[in-house]
């Protein structure tokens, strides 16, 4: 038998494999050069040149660390100055690149998820305010807000502290969906003008309920969110300005009280743990 063929075909694989590891190695180097230049270029403002230094960095070493993030973060500043759909859809997509490379860094899945809910609520306001033209689509992107901030609290390494503030997030954007039917009905003082007419008070009932729902879940996770207790304040505001019977009514105002209370207690305690700090 030849073994000659045979030694130089294993030469030839070891040779093969040496230069491999050594273009490895080579766009390492070269991705991190990127990745400084890239922060560079951010650092001053540039954000469309950090982009393609943070993009060449990702192209030459997928593995990189926070190569993906920096580009991420470059694609979301050009949206923020932009708020194009264009702008708003390759950021989200540069996140979602993230989220589905990164299943053994949760830490990293939760920056790219809360970075998502941001955009989709600035989304959902900019849609907002083009009214009933933008009405459906506002609806859309507050769907995707919610499924987003609830993929967070869903994380396996998520703290009680997310789930809470993801919790008020919801719950928060519930709330706001019944203020803005009941605001032109409302005095400054919390007090109704007038009976909510029953067609509205029957489009404020589920938003209602929902917000108190997970302004609830919140408190599990955080019994101490101030910011919690006064907006489920607010919402049984609401519930109260929709409820005809006068039980109820009185039943509701003692939570109000309850609740008014427990978020002064806890601004209060805020304020002089941050005077004693200082």
């Amino acid at each position: 038998m030849n073994r000659k063929p045979t030694l130089m075909l294993l030469v030839a694989l070891a040779l093969l494999m040496v230069a491999t590891q050594g273009c490895g190695v080579i766009n390492k180097l070269r991705a991190k050069n990127s990745l400084n230049e890239g922060v560079r270029e951010f650092n001053k403002g540039k954000y469309e040149a950090a982009e393609a230094k943070f993009a060449e960095a990702v192209t030459l070493s997928p593995d990189l660390a926070n190569a993906k993030l920096f580009h991420a973060q470059t694609v979301y500043q050009l949206y923020d100055q932009q708020r194009t759909p264009e702008s708003a859809q390759r950021a989200l997509d540069a996140y979602q690149d993230i989220i589905n490379t990164s299943k053994d860094s949760p830490q990293l899945q939760d920056r790219a998820l809360a970075f998502q809910a941001d955009i989709y609520d600035k989304l959902t306001k900019q849609a907002e305010e083009k009214g009933d033209e933008g009405k459906a689509q506002a609806a859309e992107f507050r769907k995707k807000y919610h499924e987003v901030l609830e993929a967070r609290a869903a994380l396996p390494a998520a703290t009680n502290e997310t789930k809470a503030a993801v919790y008020y997030s919801i719950g928060q954007s519930y709330w706001s969906d019944s203020f803005k039917i009941s605001r032109s009905y409302v005095n400054f003082d919390l007090t109704l003008k007038q009976p909510i007419p029953a067609d509205k008070a029957a489009q404020m009932r589920p938003s209602i309920e929902k917000a108190l729902e997970y302004l609830n879940q919140a408190l599990q996770y955080n019994p101490d969110y101030a910011d919690v207790w006064t907006i489920k304040k607010l919402a049984l505001y609401q519930k109260k300005f929709i409820t005809t019977d006068s039980a109820q009514q009185q039943a509701l105002q003692k939570e109000i009280d309850a609740a008014d209370k427990k978020a002064k207690e806890l601004y209060e305690k805020r304020k002089a743990d941050a005077a004693q700090a200082g």
